[in-house]
């Protein structure tokens, strides 16, 4: 009997044939991305491209199946593919791909439209908002899913026709008040959101997120020398950052951070009224040299990978001094700046060394690395079953997409959880949410354009876009995120070139329609090899009486719009230092947009 006999009978022969053809991507080789994977292969899917950007850890092999213990180390993308080759029964075609699913370098527009079908097992908001604006522009189906313990959901997005991923507001982490943060932690989870988001992102990244003003710490304290110190050591640690490749790094960071600010934060009296003075660390005189001796010990090297257990402060030191070398080496070797990332064993090392370090200053229980990796990745965790399900539901729930004569109203979402009579419970997909910023207000297509087509002036865009979607004059256009470079009653821009006017590939283009008939248009730039301007076929919807975003409860905000009263511009008075006229500005409701 042949192997695919029982396939056929469950799916029937014209869906088995679609299901073979398909060439689908699935995001995340973690927890969902093992069981999903094996999934997707038993049904038959002729083509599976799998990207991650992670390698395998210990903590991975409790719920990630297809991985081993030699496999530590190894790259995800490529393990697993050689982990299903004993059941790839039906001989599908594996593509593996090591990066970020966000670099547009490695996967630029173009590559994702290959596909026919993505199926997300990501583990961040960020990445899962990344691939959902990808396929609104694609107009690519999109299976969502998730678990958190026990519970668990999927999503089936089909663009413009079902709630996309951002229709609904996603809950935000919770946020620390600064002054807890940087002057009296009292939680292990204080000093690992100060090491993470604080110390590391300052010292690594070239980010200026986390500077905080006078005026807003003055909303948390009204002691001026509180606020006049956090400031200072902000500004000190900008002035170490510089000397971040110097070899003497590592011990000017640990006597700064550890004794010199601790000492200054101990000279305010008021802070410690009722509380417990922290106690500086004296590295100098007490760790340097015993870190020297320690350094000898060849078994020490194991430190970093020890997951488990809590360092003393010794070996605290010891990995913060180890991991600190590692991050300069990486700078120097070109790496321009380095971000925090759970499974860059680098990166943890140096926040939960630091954190440690700060939790013994101040008498708090220190966190062994295994800990601190679940608290700094927000990670929950995460049970074998609970992922074993969901994947299974997102396999079944997509092979609809095969039938003949589908529409997305045959899609439904489902969930689970441990409630009773709430083990799992499934909904129809819902309609888009008329307020969402990425699908309900506005449309996404990709538009093609030829190396040549970058010579077009503006006005020559324009007009075919007026003509393909029957827009009136009245339009704008802006550039990425701010950069207006047309409206009514600016056309300063019309004769120059898209190229001119720094419009290029992966660029976003947002058509504004000001006489408000039709919604708004998001188009994003990619190549051709024909020889014309392809713009998508959108249909485009009819913009509603009410506008979108304007209710103060509203959890999506609207794009930047143009026109009406709460509309000023702003205009230099003078010339700039070489002698070009003023930047134009556009205020529109408390946002800046610049005007080429």
């Amino acid at each position: 009997m042949a192997k695919d006999t029982y396939l056929k009978r469950v799916l029937g022969e014209e869906k088995y044939a679609a299901v073979r053809a398909a060439k689908i991507l699935l995001v995340g080789a973690g927890g969902i991305g093992c069981e999903l994977l094996k999934d997707l292969l038993l049904s038959g899917f002729g083509e599976i491209h799998i990207v991650d950007l992670d390698t395998i850890t210990l903590s991975n092999l409790n719920r990630q199946f297809l991985f081993r213990q030699k496999d530590i180390d190894k790259l995800k993308s490529l393990t697993v593919v050689k982990a299903v080759e004993s059941f790839n029964y039906f001989n599908a075609k594996l593509v593996p791909h090591h990066g970020n699913v966000m670099d547009l370098a490695l996967f630029p527009t173009e590559w994702w439209n290959q596909f026919d079908f993505i199926f997300n097992a990501l583990d961040n908001a960020e990445a899962r908002r990344h691939v959902n604006r990808l396929a609104l522009f694609l107009h690519k189906p999109l299976m969502e899913s998730g678990t958190t313990g026990f519970d668990g959901q999927i999503q089936p997005i089909f663009p413009y026709a079902t709630e996309c991923y951002e229709c609904q507001q996603k809950e935000t982490p919770k946020a620390y008040p600064v002054c807890t943060i940087r002057s009296t932690p009292s939680q292990p989870v204080h000093c690992i959101v100060w090491a993470k988001e604080f110390l590391f992102t300052q010292l690594f990244t070239s980010t200026s997120e986390n500077e905080v003003a006078a005026a807003d710490l003055r909303k948390e304290t009204e002691d001026p020398k509180e606020i006049e110190r956090i400031l200072l050591e902000a500004n000190e640690l900008s002035s170490l950052k510089r000397q971040v490749e110097h070899d003497e790094f590592p011990a000017k960071l640990v006597q700064k951070i550890f004794h010199d600010d601790v000492q200054k934060a101990l000279q305010l009296e008021s802070l410690w009224k009722t509380r417990r003075k922290p106690e500086p660390l004296n590295f100098d005189t007490e760790y340097k040299l015993k870190l020297a001796e320690l350094a000898k010990d060849p078994s020490c090297v194991k430190l970093p990978n020890n997951d488990t257990e809590v360092w003393s402060v010794l070996e605290t030191l010891y990995v913060l001094t180890k991991s600190t070398e590692k991050l300069q080496e990486r700078l120097k070797t070109g790496e321009k700046e380095i971000f925090f990332d759970k499974d860059d064993e680098d990166t943890l090392n140096f926040v939960a060394a630091a954190a440690n370090l700060r939790s013994y200053i101040f008498h708090i229980e220190p966190k062994s690395k295994f800990d601190i990796k679940q608290i700094a990745g927000n990670i929950i965790p995460a049970i074998a079953t609970t992922n074993a399900i969901i994947s299974g539901l997102s396999n079944l729930a997509s092979l609809v997409f095969w039938n003949k004569g589908f529409t997305p109203s045959d899609a439904k979402a489902t969930f689970i959880s441990i409630k009773e009579n709430k083990r799992a419970t499934s909904a129809l997909v819902e309609a888009p949410n008329p307020k969402c910023a990425s699908c309900g207000i506005v449309s996404k297509g990709l538009v093609s354009l030829p190396e040549n087509a970058f010579d077009l002036s503006l006005k020559e865009f324009l007009d075919l876009v007026r003509q393909k979607y029957n827009y009136s004059d009245d339009v704008s256009v802006i550039v990425g995120k701010n950069k207006l470079v047309y409206d009514v009653d600016f056309d300063d821009n019309l004769d120059r070139s898209l190229r001119d006017l720094g419009i290029c590939k992966n660029e976003v283009l947002l058509v504004q329609d000001d006489a408000d008939e039709y919604e708004n248009l998001e188009l994003l730039v990619c190549g051709g090899e024909h020889e014309d301007v392809r713009l998508p076929d959108i249909q485009l919807r009819a913009k509603t009486s009410e506008p979108a975003g304007n209710s103060e409860s509203d959890p999506v905000s609207a794009p930047i719009t143009s026109g009406g009263e709460n509309e000023t511009i702003l205009i230099d008075d003078e010339n700039d230092e070489d002698g070009q006229p003023p930047t134009k500005r556009r205020k529109v409701e408390s946002d800046l947009v610049e005007v080429l």
